[in-house]
């Protein structure tokens, strides 16, 4: 087999060079017809017509058909898709089915003679439609930031023209849209921006419908813009309190979620403000017997034309402090108490040695309270002999309060008198 194959292979190929070279002359010396076919695009006409209606469509399946037709073989090459315009009226929409006529006809003069006219066949004939509700909305125009201002600035106000914007559309993709808006690149910015931004459209959780840009028409391509740029700037918190505690408890201080906070506004508005005040109008202790809180949004404290920086919490959460004060005895040695105006030839005795003090404070700072704290002072310079009531000076340290203490009796008595001999015995006698 493999001799008979290869014996004599050059005139075997020389024959199949020769049988193809006599078609071809065949064919191009009888050029014949052949059966061929492009695939062309279907152009809608008359929209308007549904549009008149308050009606618009959507092609249902293939937006295309296939023209099949005869041509000469040595033509066939020159035929292309676009020398075919294929087309469907909207007037001719049977609503029964959404059926419409494509008719296809030759575009190109040229390839006219090229082609039987009589051969060309359309597959499918027809185009569907979904006919539906026309709708023209009003949205209100948003804006969103994208990007980060420079180091010490932000974002402030956007302001949008138009405000508002229609879109037309089929009610089905009308009811997709949630919003319509702009996004504005603040990227590195430091000065305000002026500009005009292409429109978007979101769905409810804010994500972008790319593809109903093509679906709908607006009254306009473009918004434009101004977005001021602010100084930013850290100002601490200072909170007023006004009112009183009840009687036996004490207001000891102001904790807060938030010492200091970040605004913006405008550099001039922003060089003298260094402190937000909350006015003691908004914290009151009213007779509190128990810590106060208060839930205070800060920026209802600022300047006009400062607001809180963009990502701050304004909303602070205030406790007033109040405590119980406590009463404690304490008791003083008479004999650290210290006699100013003492007169020469005068002895001062007092009836006992020692005097209980009740001091009112705090547990813990009563818990730390030494007689060394306490200052116990007696002028005795107008007193003459006799017995008195002492009426001792007692000084106590911040935040302490005397409530009372023992009555001590005073004798002033003059050296070398039959009372000051006897105070003089019972003295000794009591020491040893």
């Amino acid at each position: 087999m493999k001799e008979r194959l290869t014996n004599n292979l050059g005139l075997k190929i020389l024959s199949v060079v020769l049988a193809i070279f006599m078609w071809l002359i065949m064919v191009n010396v009888s050029n014949p017809l052949v059966r061929d076919n492009v695939e062309v695009s279907v152009e809608m006409i008359n929209a308007d017509v549904l549009e008149d209606s308050n009606l618009t469509y959507e092609v249902v399946g293939r937006s295309t058909v296939s023209v099949y037709y005869d041509v000469h073989i040595r033509d066939q090459n020159r035929i292309t898709a676009s020398d075919f315009a294929a087309t469907a009226d909207l007037a001719q929409l049977y609503d029964v089915t959404g059926s419409i006529p494509v008719e296809v006809t030759i575009a190109d003069r040229d390839v006219r003679g090229l082609i039987d006219e009589n051969s060309i066949e359309v597959r499918p004939n027809v185009v569907r439609v979904q006919t539906e509700e026309l709708q023209r909305k009003r949205f209100t125009l948003t804006a969103r930031s994208v990007g980060t201002p420079e180091d010490g600035y932000a974002t402030g106000t956007i302001r949008l023209n138009p405000q508002y914007i229609y879109v037309t559309g089929a009610e089905s993709v009308i009811g997709q849209i949630s919003s319509v808006g702009v996004e504005i690149s603040v990227e590195g910015a430091n000065s305000d921006l002026i500009g005009s931004a292409a429109i978007n459209f979101y769905d409810a959780n804010g994500n972008k419908l790319t593809s109903v840009a093509n679906e709908v028409t607006t009254n306009r391509d473009k918004v434009s813009y101004t977005v001021s740029i602010l100084r930013v700037k850290a100002l601490a918190v200072d909170y007023q309190v006004e009112g009183e505690v009840s009687d036996g408890y004490r207001f000891t201080g102001v904790e807060s979620t938030i010492t200091s906070i970040a605004v913006e506004g405008l550099r001039s508005t922003l060089a003298s403000l260094n402190t937000l005040t909350v006015p003691g109008s908004a914290l009151r202790l009213n007779g509190a017997t128990a810590d106060v809180v208060r839930e205070v949004d800060l920026a209802d404290y600022l300047p006009e034309n400062v607001t809180v920086a963009d990502g701050e919490n304004s909303i602070a959460q205030v406790t007033l402090r109040v405590e119980a004060l406590e009463t404690r005895n304490v008791q003083v040695d008479l004999d650290q108490v210290e006699i100013t105006g003492q007169r020469e030839g005068y002895t001062y005795t007092f009836d006992q040695d020692a005097m209980t003090l009740q001091i009112q404070g705090l547990s813990e700072d009563l818990d730390v309270l030494v007689e060394d704290n306490i200052r116990v002072s007696l002028d005795v310079s107008d007193l003459e002999p006799g017995d008195y009531r002492a009426d001792f000076v007692i000084d106590l340290d911040e935040g302490f309060e005397l409530i009372g203490h023992d009555d001590v009796n005073l004798a002033v008595e003059e050296e070398g008198s039959e009372e000051a001999a006897d105070a003089s015995e019972e003295e000794t006698e009591s020491r040893t």
